[in-house]
Order: structure tokens, then sequence, then C-alpha cells
């Protein structure tokens, strides 16, 4: 073989060897990124399953202000009512 065949065929050695090193490493990036967007699903996942309970909450703390109102109204009747059979 003459200098110019055995070039060329260590040039091509050399790309396939590139393009398996390449295709690997682009491998395991692909592979890390797919890793790190199912943590981030489940992420999501783990917090939009909390909603219903904090809607529930909401509702708790909504009945409990409006009770507090309710209270207050009454307990400003019964002042009233104290003020004028104390007149």
């Amino acid at each position: 073989m003459d200098l110019n065949s055995i070039t060329t065929i260590l040039i091509g050695l050399a790309g396939v060897a590139g393009g398996y090193v390449g295709g690997r490493k682009n491998s395991t990036l692909a592979g890390d990124t797919v890793t790190l967007l199912k943590t981030q699903v489940d992420e999501l996942r783990t917090q939009c399953a909390q909603i219903p309970v904090l809607h529930e909450r909401i509702a708790v703390l909504e009945e409990l202000v409006t009770q507090r109102a309710k209270v207050n109204e009454v307990l400003e009747i019964v002042t009233e009512i104290k003020e004028r059979l104390n007149a």
C-alpha cells in the first residue's frame, strides 16, 4: 500500500472513531436531559396533587372568616341592646 491509501484509511477510521465518541457523548447528554426532565415532571405532579387539598383549606378559611364576621355582627347587636338597657 502506498502512503496515500494508508492516510485515507486512517482518516476514515478517525472519522468513525470520532463519530462513535461524539455519539456516546451526545447520548449521555440526552440521557441526562431526559432524567432532569423526568425529575421536573415528577415534582410538578407532586405539586399539582396538592392543589385539591389547598382548595379545601381555602374553603375552610373562608367559612371561618364568614363565621367571624357574623359573630362580630351579633356582638355589635348585643352591645347596642346592652347600652339601651343601661340607659
